[in-house]
């Protein structure tokens, strides 16, 4: 059965109010009536309708004090509002359409002059509401764009700046959600303790972008944030941020980045689950080469293998393995990964990070290559006072 759509009528003639509510009910309309402005504004926060017909001349509160109260309100300020009026001057058409109304139907008027209005108003706005909700979601925004929303870096602006050192922990197990951190230098490892206590690195953070923001909408944390280089950060709000997401339509951006972190820590599961050492290694340098903007990365041995899901001896080894063949190599400022051979393991690489094909394009297929064909790849720098002991 399909719903009816919803009109609140706001007149203070019974007599008329009782005759309306009758022709619209008749026509198949949900009607909610009040006899002036005052309630005529509750019933629309209760009520929530799809139309708002309203007479001007009225006790308490005027038409057109109505009118005004729910171009405020972010609820309501969308519906179409209609004046029902005996009064038929200029200037009053005028206020009125300036205020926002839709339309004037002046009294005397045919009930088919009312229902035909009343249909027509109701089929626009549907076809604008679709319009608008299509949009939104072919419209979604990236994160980077996302922190560009003009309330959002008003917001991190005027966020409490805040400086932390080495080892302090922005959040703990089961902490409860008050922020959501901007940062803006430094790193920051999110992580996750096992029952044997070890640590599972879920997330590395370079300045500058959000910090913990899958944590909006929900109560606690889940693990635990640690500074690993002195960090500046942006105290935000969560509230805040929240109520920003659900005013200004943002909701299927937020949903989309949570989708996109869940598809991402489900893809590490399956590669720490399913693939060799070398693969886990390998696809982990090249994810930090990614999130990491200038690529150098000053973490330490242990955070490092953490993130990979080894032990440190085995990234060590495994390092020194792909220093002995020319996939990385070590100057000055540590570890990098460029202009790499291809080797059958790049290509699976490639195939993990879904543009093997791009390459193949370029260069041919890898039967077509010479081994001296060079691949111009991300660059990865780690601290070289952290990762100097690995092959030195």
């Amino acid at each position: 059965m399909q719903n009816k759509s919803k009109i609140l009528l706001i007149e203070d003639n019974a007599e008329m109010r009782e005759n309306l509510t009758e022709i619209l009910e008749l026509a198949e309309y949900d009607v909610k009536s009040a006899e002036d402005g005052l309630i005529g504004i509750q019933y629309a926060r209760q009520f929530r309708p799809d139309i708002i017909l309203c007479d001007i001349m009225m006790p308490n509160l005027d038409g057109f004090g109505v009118l005004k109260i729910i171009q405020q309100d972010e609820s309501l300020k969308h519906l179409p509002f209609i004046f029902l009026t005996a009064k038929s001057e200029k200037e009053d058409f005028r206020k009125g359409m300036n205020l926002g109304a839709e339309d004037y139907l002046v009294k005397p008027f045919e009930d088919s002059d009312l229902l035909q209005i009343v249909e027509n108003k109701l089929k626009k706005y549907k076809e604008l509401d679709a319009s608008r909700t299509s949009k939104q979601i072919l419209n979604t925004l990236s994160i980077k764009e996302f922190e560009k929303h003009p309330k959002i870096a008003n917001l991190i602006q005027e966020s409490q700046t805040k400086s932390y050192g080495k080892k302090t922990r922005l959040w703990n197990d089961s902490d409860r959600v008050n922020h959501i951190y901007f940062i803006q230098s430094g790193i920051i490892k999110e992580a996750l303790e096992t029952i044997g206590g070890k640590e599972l690195v879920l997330e590395l953070y370079q300045s500058s972008g959000f910090v913990g923001m899958h944590y909006l909408f929900q109560n606690n944390h889940n693990g635990y944030a640690e500074v690993i280089e002195p960090v500046v950060i942006k105290m935000i709000s969560k509230k805040t941020l929240e109520d920003i997401i659900l005013k200004d339509n943002l909701l299927m951006s937020f949903q989309q980045f949570t989708f996109s972190l869940t598809k991402e820590f489900t893809f590490r599961l399956a590669i720490n689950s399913y693939g060799n050492v070398r693969e886990k290694i390998a696809y982990h340098i090249v994810e930090l080469s990614k999130q990491f903007n200038p690529p150098i990365i000053n973490i330490g041995r242990e955070d490092l293998a953490s993130y990979c899901g080894v032990a440190k001896e085995t990234l060590i080894r495994t390092l020194t393995e792909f220093k002995d063949e020319k996939l990385i190599h070590l100057d000055s400022d540590g570890i990098k990964i460029g202009n790499v051979v291809k080797y059958s393991w790049w290509f699976f690489l490639c195939d993990l990070l879904n543009f093997r094909h791009q390459l193949e394009e370029e260069l041919g297929s890898a039967e077509e290559q010479p081994t001296s064909n060079k691949v111009d790849a991300y660059t990865v720098i780690l601290s070289g006072s952290n990762m100097d002991h690995l092959i030195y």
